[in-house]
């Protein structure tokens, strides 16, 4: 019996003691407020009446409402399509990489709810995979933005910003 309880006791201390290095290394989640700002160069194939097929390919950058993390400072660089119908954009979808300014890459999926082209618009980003130190990234969260079409540089540029609240895991 005391064999027993020396056992249990020795049992109980290992795993309290090895326990909580193991919670200790857990992934986290990490939340970071970021505004991106973007351009993008578009090619339109006119569908018939008011609809179109649009590729385009985005430049931009991301800065944090609070000034620091990773995504900090990150450029982005991506390439999309959507389907627009009588001045509703239908869908939406885009693949990109962040480049970190450790210069780690962070690729990732975006959509876009239904919306009117010219109003604010919601959707989400998908982190698909990750370099270097964020290789195994994880996460997904919802974004807001703004087309500010009216406002473009030139024809075929659109300009514009999105505001994210990144939501990822690091392994």
């Amino acid at each position: 019996m005391k064999k027993s309880i020396l056992v249990l006791g020795l049992s109980l201390a290992l795993l309290v003691s090895f326990g909580s290095d193991v919670l200790g290394q857990a992934s986290k989640e990490i939340t970071e407020p970021i505004t991106s700002t973007w351009h993008s160069e578009s090619k339109i194939l006119p569908l018939g009446e008011d609809s179109s097929f649009n590729t385009f390919e985005v430049f931009g950058t991301l800065m944090s409402d609070e000034r620091k993390g990773l995504f900090h400072e990150a450029t982005l660089h991506a390439a999309g399509s959507s389907l627009n119908v009588k001045g509703v954009v239908k869908k939406y979808i885009l693949y990109g990489c962040y480049l970190l300014k450790n210069e780690d890459k962070v690729f990732f999926e975006m959509t876009r709810d239904e919306y009117k082209i010219g109003t604010p618009y919601k959707g989400k980003v998908t982190l698909i995979g990750g370099t270097g130190k964020c290789a195994g990234i994880q996460g997904d969260w919802e974004y807001t933005g703004l087309n500010l079409r009216l406002a473009a540089a030139a024809e075929g540029i659109g300009q514009g910003y999105n505001k994210h609240l990144i939501k990822y895991t690091l392994p």
